[in-house]
């Protein structure tokens, strides 16, 4: 057999020997773990209310369940192609969803401890030894030195700090999912809102702009009257006065639509040079059913919540984590190669050299670092279960809000839609009456100014409920539902971008 042949069956030879100890190594492990025990709490979910009903819910009122693409049911396309722009372009979502994969990430870090580690070591090097120092080196000499080996380490997790390491780090990458989940929600909630009041300002631009073509037809007349004898300075300084307040008005909402416009445009992920959302003063808004409000769902239904009550998890997982510090760790480590210092040969049965054995570390003096370590653990899971409470009684609040907000203004609207059409009907005989000479033209400005007050209120109450109801869908989770929990192995896969 030649030497290169030779060389390679030792190579196989040695990795065969490897292996077995790394099966023997792991079948140990194993049994290992199945008889070890898992110390620290075991997690319980915090006990939270949960009202039977909501105040300002109706159960009498049509309402539909919501689901995903909720925003679908307003049956406008613009609002449409914004979202999904939004969805694809917008940093903060990618910001999201890196901290996402980032979480993953370290799942697979910390589960890595679980295993054993494998590493190649291989050097060569030429040294002198002193003539001068030790009774083994008695007479000076140069000599070679060639190695390689494989280096195996493993900790048995005989007490579950890993196994709590990985489920606490686990359940925050389930959080941080969670919390991409919730800025999918705000984004979308977000972009709606901005659309609908800048179509609610084309709406009050509109308005405004038929008002002061009609008071420009008056302070004409005005002049006329004045220039006539049949009118006075003061008439013609109020239609003047009138129409240049309904001018100046014009230019307030046309500045809060811009800011609006550029408000929209960053939402959506673009620069606002360029980004132009057409007017359009005949826009009609449009109202769905509500989503459907049942109590005991929503803490199902909010990404949020869910997220604050993963961090609840992830606390009380990292207490096991740091108790299991008080106990004994059991390391197992061995290698296996070829030491020669000759070259010729290196990879010989001679050559080969194997250790494998375990080590115990035994903390004994730690200056009380281990129990600090617990209770800030402990202290943790206090503040994040605390904070859980917290953001269920802020979602019913949220909800109740907006269920209030939607009863009260659509009173509102009604009561609103009868004073705008008294008011404009009102305006029209005033109008009838001054170019009839029944009345003064202080008559027509009173009328006109409630006129145009009540109409651009109406048009603001549109609004107002188009607000509401996404406030409603926001504080009922966007349609989101809740997912099971990801495995190590799916956040591994995650980090990776792998798409199972």
């Amino acid at each position: 057999m030649s030497e290169e042949l030779k060389v390679k069956s030792l190579k196989r030879k040695a990795g065969k020997a490897m292996k077995r100890i790394i099966v023997g190594f792991q079948l140990s492990a194993f049994s290992f773990l199945l008889t070890s025990c898992t110390v620290g709490p075991d997690y319980e979910k915090p006990e939270t209310p949960t009202p039977a009903n909501y105040t300002y819910e109706d159960p009498a009122k049509a309402s539909v369940p919501m689901t995903s693409g909720w925003w679908l049911a307003y049956e406008d396309p613009h609002l449409d192609l914004l979202i999904a722009k939004a969805t694809v372009d917008s940093p903060t979502l990618a910001a999201a969803l890196a901290r996402v994969d980032r979480a993953a990430a370290t799942v697979g870090v910390t589960r890595a401890e679980l295993f054993p580690q494998v590493d190649y070591f291989a050097s060569a090097a030429r040294e002198r030894t002193s003539g001068n120092t030790g009774s083994a080196f008695r007479n000076a000499g140069t000599r070679n030195n060639f190695s390689t080996s494989l280096g195996l380490a493993w900790e048995v997790d005989l007490w579950g700090r890993v196994r709590r390491l990985t489920e606490s780090a686990l359940a925050e990458a389930q959080a941080e999912a969670d919390a991409y989940a919730y800025a999918l929600v705000l984004l979308q909630t977000g972009v709606s809102e901005a659309y609908f009041r800048i179509r609610v300002l084309d709406r009050s631009i509109g308005i405004l702009e038929k008002t002061i073509v009609g008071r420009f037809e008056l302070l004409q007349l005005a002049q006329v009257r004045q220039q006539s004898g049949l009118g006075d300075d003061l008439e013609l300084a109020q239609a003047r006065t009138e129409w240049a307040t309904a001018s100046a008005e014009l230019q307030a909402y046309r500045r809060e639509r811009a800011v609006s416009q550029n408000a929209l445009a960053v939402l959506v992920g673009v620069l606002p040079e360029g980004f132009v959302i057409e007017p359009d003063a005949e826009w009609t808004p449009f109202l769905p059913l509500s989503p459907t409000v049942v109590p005991s769902q929503l803490l199902e239904r909010r990404p949020d919540i869910s997220q604050a009550e993963l961090l609840v998890k992830a606390a009380s997982e990292l207490i096991g984590a740091r108790t299991a510090e008080y106990f004994p760790r059991l390391q197992i480590t061995g290698d296996v190669g070829f030491a020669s210092s000759d070259v010729s040969n290196w990879f010989t049965r001679s050559s080969l050299f194997g250790a494998l054995g375990p080590s115990i570390e035994l903390p004994v003096f730690t200056a009380g670092r281990i129990k600090s370590q617990v209770e800030q653990a402990k202290a943790e899971f206090r503040e994040l279960s605390a904070l859980y409470k917290q953001q269920v009684l802020d979602a019913f609040r949220q909800v109740e809000d907006a269920l209030s907000g939607l009863d009260y203004l659509s009173r509102e609207i009604d009561s609103q839609g009868i004073a705008a059409k008294a008011a404009n009907d009102a305006a029209r005989l005033a109008r009838q009456r001054f170019d009839s000479g029944l009345v003064s033209y202080l008559e027509v400005v009173d009328t006109e100014r409630i006129a145009l007050s009540t109409n651009l209120r109406l048009n603001q109450i549109q609004g107002e409920i188009l607000a509401e109801q996404l406030a409603l869908i926001r504080s009922l989770g966007g349609g989101w539902q809740s997912a099971p929990q990801m495995t190590a192995e799916e956040a591994s896969d995650l980090a990776e971008g792998k798409d199972k």
